[in-house]
């Protein structure tokens, strides 16, 4: 999905988690209908939820929903609460140190780029043979070849969900295509435009205020370097 630009919205701003599991869900959705669109628009019952239906759930009823269709990487917002939520901008230095979602190492995005580098698994898709290297990880290269090459005409792809524990860089929880055809485009051409993110960073309870204004004071004095 191409979006367009709205940076006022993507500057840093707190959002709760109920944004980012509408946006997830809505994602899930276009992915659905896409994956059926030659047989027909996927409905309620083959596992879509439409808009309308997400803005009706209650918070819990949204989770669930999101758990059932993505238990493995949507678990990290439970199971790392309380999380604090944040939409974003990345800048080129913390799109590159982005990781892959985690998994075991011999398969999927693991198995594109050992390192779990987003960059590595990007450099790997351009150097190599493109069927080969479907067959041997499972990821859908081809998919992701097309999809950079609309980033030559188009502005960015949709936000990507990224989960953050301590002070390592994130993983992607929801974006691991749209993230390598990113890093697919700027290996080709050298040109990276900041991508949105919905940034999820696990705090404790007792200690996520003062964690908070640390930061906060760091921040300012890096002057605008690099999170991670």
């Amino acid at each position: 999905m191409i979006v367009a630009s709205d940076s006022a919205a993507w500057a840093g701003e707190r959002v709760g988690e109920r944004v980012v599991v509408n946006h997830w869900l809505a994602a899930e959705t276009r992915k659905r209908t896409v994956a059926t669109s030659q047989g027909g628009a996927a409905t309620a019952e083959e596992g879509g939820t439409p808009d309308a239906e997400i803005d009706a759930l209650d918070d819990d009823e949204a989770l669930d929903a999101l758990l059932q269709r993505k238990p493995g990487t949507a678990a990290f917002l439970w199971r790392a609460r309380p999380v604090e939520w944040i939409r974003t901008e990345l800048s080129r230095e913390e799109f590159e140190r982005l990781r892959f979602v985690e998994g075991p190492d011999e398969l999927g995005w693991r198995a594109l780029a050992p390192s779990g580098r987003v960059i590595d698994g990007a450099e790997r898709i351009a150097a190599g043979d493109r069927a080969a290297l479907e067959a041997e990880t499972g990821v859908e290269i081809e998919q992701m070849c097309s999809m950079a090459e609309t980033l030559a005409d188009r502005d960015r792809l949709g936000a990507f969900v990224l989960a953050r524990r301590g002070r390592g860089p994130p993983t992607i929880a929801d974006g691991n295509h749209r993230a390598t055809a990113v890093a697919l485009h700027l290996h080709r051409t050298g040109e990276y435009r900041p991508q949105r993110a919905f940034l999820g960073t696990a705090t404790e309870p007792v200690l996520g205020p003062l964690w908070q204004r640390l930061r906060a004071a760091l921040a300012r004095l890096r002057s605008g370097g690099p999170r991670w």
